[in-house]
């Protein structure tokens, strides 16, 4: 079957072209169920006959025509289905554009192409429904049309990026010239095509690269009679082209993420940060009571102490906003700087802890027999805190 994405490339600037393969066209082919072959090479020889015809003669614009055209009198739809594909543009009609052209020309189809048109025919209505078409002000007011953001960026990458692909590829295709160069990187970038754009691009030329490799293969014989007017040696120069073009597309992407702009994550306020969080107002028998939790986020050092436990931990962190509180759970400590270690003299030891400078408080540490681990950063009911610094 001739390529949906090719006659897509070649659409544009169709009525003013006037290459050897337009001046033997001839007049549009007819046909009736007595002269479609049945036989499977040659219904789509006489196929690819008519799509060739059409592909030349037709615009985006004149094919949608026809798949409507098909939708009212051959599918009968009613008349909100005929309006929801009315919605859609014209580039989304074209899987099923030479399929239903030619369906008028009398050429009797099997089961499957008319599953396939109906099958199609049918999503295109669902997608219209999804469209929001018109929007009234007022009144008296215009209707006015919305488009998606989607529709904009499909909109911006054919008009541009599209059209000049199109332009330095495509059209030399058609006088067998398979020379042209096209730096799809540098075009990118000079239309503004962002990462979602160059994706849309990257869709029209996939399908077109993937039926070029099918014919030059002899993988597909649909492929293999569409292209059967160009020679070996050119579907392999049309192939390399379209490598060099994906190449480009993956670095256009890769540059587009290595430039992306990481989200900065807004911190919670205070209050929300220690909301959860877990730990002993105060302890009787070791005679102590626990700072407010509203002075942890944002410190620089914390001292905890695990009064069933006999354990201290000093807290340290190097980063420029300091702590931070998820749950139960101290964020932001760097591991390699903080410690903790149990006491077997607390009540000597706490004291300094609450009056000391962090250099004196090293020294007390210095001091401890017992050994020093690393805190996992979980704060419980067990937990006075101590002592920030900032």
């Amino acid at each position: 079957m001739a390529s949906a994405a090719l006659e897509k490339q070649r659409a544009k600037g169709r009525s003013n072209r006037t290459s050897i393969e337009s001046q033997h066209l001839g007049p549009m082919p007819v046909y009736t169920e007595a002269t479609t072959p049945k036989d499977e090479i040659g219904y789509w020889a006489k196929w690819s006959k008519a799509a060739n015809w059409f592909n030349y003669k037709l615009s985006p614009k004149d094919f949608k025509g026809e798949a409507i055209r098909y939708a009212k009198e051959y599918l009968q739809l009613d008349k909100d289905d005929l309006k929801n594909l009315k919605k859609l543009k014209d580039g989304r009609f074209l899987p099923v554009s030479k399929l239903t052209a030619i369906h008028f020309t009398g050429f009797n189809y099997n089961d499957r192409e008319r599953n396939l048109i109906v099958a199609h025919i049918n999503g295109l209505i669902e997608e219209g429904k999804q469209i929001v078409e018109e929007e009234v002000v007022e009144d008296t007011a215009e209707p006015k049309v919305i488009v998606s953001i989607q529709d904009r960026m499909r909109t911006k990458m054919m008009e541009t990026l599209y059209a000049e692909f199109d332009e330095a590829v495509v059209d030399p295709w058609l006088d067998k010239d398979f020379t042209s160069k096209f730096d799809a990187f540098n075009a990118i970038k000079r239309h503004g095509i962002k990462g979602p754009g160059v994706k849309m691009f990257a869709d029209q030329i996939q399908p077109l690269y993937n039926e070029l490799n099918e014919s030059y293969n002899k993988e597909c014989e649909q492929a293999v009679e569409a292209y059967s007017h160009w020679t070996r040696p050119q579907l392999k120069k049309a192939i390399k082209q379209l490598d060099t073009v994906l190449s480009d597309i993956e670095k256009a992407q890769m540059a587009n993420k290595a430039v992306r702009k990481t989200r900065a994550i807004k911190p919670k306020s205070s209050d929300k940060q220690v909301s959860k969080l877990n730990y002993l107002k105060e302890d009787i028998g070791s005679k102590l009571a626990s700072i407010s939790p509203l002075q942890i986020p944002g410190a620089r050092v914390l001292y905890v102490y695990n009064v069933k436990q006999k354990r201290l931990t000093e807290f340290v962190t190097d980063n420029s906003a300091g702590f931070m509180v998820q749950g139960s759970t101290l964020k932001n400590f760097d591991a390699t700087l903080s410690r903790s270690c149990g006491l077997r003299k607390p009540d000597d030891v706490l004291p300094e802890i609450l009056k000391k400078t962090q250099k004196q408080i090293d020294n007390v540490f210095k001091g401890l027999t017992t050994k020093v681990s690393v805190p996992a950063g979980r704060i419980n009911k067990d937990c006075i805190l101590l002592r920030v610094m900032n």
